[in-house]
């Protein structure tokens, strides 16, 4: 045996005579495809969204507020499904800075269960390797946990197989996916998991809470814990461990802009339950334009519900921050300038309403009338009585027109309260001749005599002959519903020599 070796570049070894040769090859390095955790046991309901997720493929975005059991829905999907190719699972920790896994460190995670031994030290290079790998192997599962944004997570999407990603956002950057949001728990579902239909309201019917609940439960039965829950809220939601609302609702408030933080510090000032663009304007004194925007973000961001509402525990939250972060100055010029600007505002659309803008005036009016009541109440308790008066006093007749009888009566009501506290005799009188007709189509007669009754003693020698007829046709319906007669019959008389031809 000869060996001929023109140009060495390193060691040859010559040897006279050689037997059987071996050639072996490094063995696979391990893989680790089943690493997701099961689901919870107090996993409940969700049959709509699995079913959903059962019948979508390729790339799905699953999102919604805090703790309302995003992950534990795909867990349950991973449970059910059939993935030969194995399922890849990574916790991104978006929302924490001092945890967040980088989308190079989650490709490393992901190709080493894939058994490759030689890691990439690139992002660029680690994605390339992942999408090739993933692109031949049998159907498999990935699911990315926690994510910020859409474009951290563009670098760990596989090519060709099931993924699952789930976000506080709605990630709309991600065209193609497919878009589930998940909201609360049915009211069964949640008095199932907590074990009492009244901590499930209480809790807001997010699992979080509820979980955290259950387990409170379980540790003394016998506590009163809805009339704990009423006092401390997100105090008790807390079990000292790893689970607490607060510090959940306080992640995905971090994640927010400065900007996006103040709206939504002082929206919270905003009484009743939507936060309209307009009102947002006002509490914050940023255009209107901006203020849609912004209530956008945070409707993106789940800390508004659908129809651009707080949850009730994110509420408690929020007023926290407000109360954390605002001087009790910047809230009362909050306060006074929601007050200044939504009695302007109403008296125009009340005006409106007799002109060929009427349909303009009812949509405002509309999409304002949850705030309205509370508005005013707030309105007559930090003494802006005229502010108060004015806005109750502009929204009757729209109240009226619409139906709305108990926001009607209330409304009217605080009218009066605020002429009295205003020290008005005569305003006051009038307001109570309205409140006397509201009283009178609600079926409230007997306090509606006395509205119009105590009315009457002030405007009945005035010189105003609308306020006069109106008094006393109302009073004339009261005397009659509460059946005296007599006095009714000496009303009209007096009904009659007023406006009789030829008299006033």
């Amino acid at each position: 045996m000869s060996n001929e070796v023109g140009e060495n570049h390193g060691n040859v070894v010559q040897a006279h005579h050689v037997g059987a040769i071996h050639l072996t090859s490094p063995e696979p390095a391990p893989t680790a495809l089943d690493g997701l955790r099961a689901a919870g046991e107090s996993f409940t309901g969700r049959d709509e969204e699995l079913a959903e997720l059962s019948g979508t493929t390729g790339l799905s975005v699953v999102s919604g507020l805090a703790g309302v059991g995003k992950t534990e829905l795909v867990l349950r999907h991973a449970e059910s499904g059939d993935f030969p190719g194995g399922k890849l699972f990574v916790d991104l920790q978006d929302y924490d800075d001092e945890r967040r896994v980088s989308p190079a460190q989650a490709l490393e995670e992901f190709l080493s269960a894939l058994g490759v031994r030689d890691v990439p030290p690139t992002e660029t290079a680690r994605a390339a390797l992942f999408r090739t790998i993933t692109a031949s192997r049998e159907p498999m599962l990935v699911v990315i946990d926690n994510v910020r944004s859409a474009r951290t997570v563009r670098p760990l999407l596989p090519k060709g197989q099931r993924t699952i990603v789930t976000s506080r956002h709605l990630l709309t950057g991600l065209d193609d996916a497919h878009h589930l949001e998940l909201g609360l728990l049915p009211a069964a579902e949640a008095a199932e998991i907590v074990g009492d239909a009244e901590l499930a309201e209480l809790c807001g019917r997010l699992p979080l809470a509820l979980r955290i609940m259950a387990a409170l439960r379980r540790s003394d039965p016998g506590h009163d814990w809805a009339a704990e829950l009423r006092e401390v809220q997100l105090d008790l939601l807390d079990d000292g461990d790893e689970r607490s609302v607060r510090a959940a609702f306080e992640l995905s408030y971090r994640a927010l802009t400065e900007e996006q933080r103040r709206l939504f510090r002082l929206a919270v000032l905003i009484p009743g339950s939507v936060v309209t663009a307009e009102a947002a304007s006002v509490v914050t004194g940023c255009t209107e334009a901006r203020a849609r925007r912004l209530v956008r973000d945070l409707r993106a961001a789940h800390l508004f519900e659908p129809g651009d509402r707080f949850h009730d525990l994110v509420r408690e939250f929020a007023g926290e921050c407000v109360r954390g972060h605002e001087e009790k100055e910047i809230r009362d010029q909050a306060f006074s300038r929601l007050f200044h600007h939504f009695a302007d505002r109403a008296e125009q659309m009340d005006a409106a309403l007799d002109t060929p803008k009427q349909s303009e005036a009812l949509h405002w009016f509309d999409r304002h009338r949850p705030m309205f009541v509370i508005l005013a109440l707030s309105a007559l308790m930090m003494r802006h009585l005229e502010e108060g008066g004015r806005l109750a006093w502009a929204v009757h007749r729209y109240l009226e027109a619409r139906g709305h009888w108990d926001d009607l009566t209330l409304t009217d009501t605080l009218a009066v309260d605020a002429a009295r506290n205003l020290r008005d005799s005569w305003l006051t009188a009038i307001a109570q001749v309205r409140l006397g007709h509201t009283l009178l189509l609600t079926g409230e007669d007997e306090q509606a005599l006395v509205k119009l009754h105590d009315a009457w003693k002030v405007v009945h020698d005035c010189n105003e002959p609308t306020v006069i007829r109106h008094a006393l046709e109302g009073l004339i319906t009261a005397y009659e519903r509460n059946e005296r007669l007599e006095d009714a019959r000496l009303a009209r008389a007096d009904f009659d020599r007023i406006f009789r031809p030829g008299s006033r």
